[in-house]
């Protein structure tokens, strides 16, 4: 239903894509997974037709977008990362625009705008303004008007941006509801997001696919290359560098979100058995304090902390 081929684009110095490929199966979601500026909504502007590559191609529903512009549009629904909203109009007005502009035909209008307006539960405000609504129902509405038409392929960038845990949940139920009748590409740097939405997951970074698969296939791959967790009792700067310093170590840093005594590092594939040892010997001899080594569950966002660092 989506398939890139070999896109390109730069800006200025800015290389922003580089030979990015990938296909999303008939009725998949399939997650977009990267950093802020990784290149997930160019990729996403070029697929819809917003902007045109440098080189490569993007077919959707066996249309090139390039190519045969018209014909991949009708079968396809986009929402940005800023929603085209008209805060102006109601609810219910907005959306019958949004399916004229789609050209939906005038005797079926009333009836989609309808099952819409009920799919995505907006039927309790559809007279009220939009720019009235709360965020959680803006973004509902934006979601509404890229699925009146009933397209074959939805293209989602960041549907959950600035929403609050339950407005979140709300919004993933209702993609969740949409696969299988649609396909989907979701784009998202929220990581527990894209492992509880989609079906597969393709990770960039820097312009570029690093990798791409189920989130079983992702973790398996990935399962040589452990991720360990290490807690020091003083100095944990100068126990980060000293760890650095130590073969078969790699991506070591200083976590976020567990104090200033956590460090988290992985193990090259290659390296040796012992080095788990090496490291809380290391610890021991530079007198920084061993309170904790214990290897960290696989989860996505291991995966992607190896294969974007």
């Amino acid at each position: 239903m989506i398939e890139v081929k070999g896109l390109s684009k730069r800006f200025g110095q800015l290389q922003a894509l580089n030979d990015v490929s990938f296909t999303v199966e008939k009725g998949q979601i399939v997650g977009f997974l990267g950093a802020n500026g990784a290149g997930k909504t160019t990729t996403m502007d070029i697929l819809c037709g917003c902007i045109g590559a440098d080189a490569g191609s993007a077919i959707i529903a066996g249309h090139d977008i390039t190519e045969q512009p018209i014909e991949a549009k009708k079968r396809l629904g986009y929402l940005p990362d800023v929603p085209p909203l008209h805060l102006e109009m109601t609810v219910d007005d907005f959306v019958s625009y949004a399916a004229k502009l789609h050209q939906v035909p005038i005797n079926a209008l009333n009836t989609r705008v309808n099952d819409t307006l009920q799919r995505l539960a907006l039927t309790d405000v559809r007279h009220r303004l939009v720019g009235n609504l709360s965020k959680g129902y803006r973004q509902r509405v934006a979601l509404a008007q890229a699925i009146v038409h009933d397209p074959e392929v939805l293209v989602l960038d960041e549907p959950t941006e600035g929403l609050d845990p339950a407005q979140i949940v709300q919004i993933r139920e209702l993609i969740r509801s949409l696969g299988g009748k649609h396909t989907i590409l979701l784009s998202s740097h929220i990581l527990s997001e894209v492992q509880n939405t989609c079906d597969r997951i393709v990770i960039i970074n820097k312009g570029r696919i690093v990798t791409q698969g189920t989130y079983d296939e992702l973790t398996r791959d990935l399962s040589q290359g452990k991720v360990f967790r290490l807690r020091v009792a003083r100095s944990v700067n100068d126990a980060l560098t000293r760890l650095k310093g130590l073969p078969g170590i790699v991506h070591a840093r200083i976590e976020d979100d567990h104090g200033t005594d956590a460090i988290e590092f992985g193990l090259e594939k290659s390296a040796s058995d012992n080095a788990p040892e090496d490291v809380a010997r290391a610890v021991m001899d530079g007198g920084f304090g061993f309170r904790e080594l214990r290897q960290k569950t696989k989860s996505l966002e291991e995966v992607f902390f190896q294969v974007t660092k």
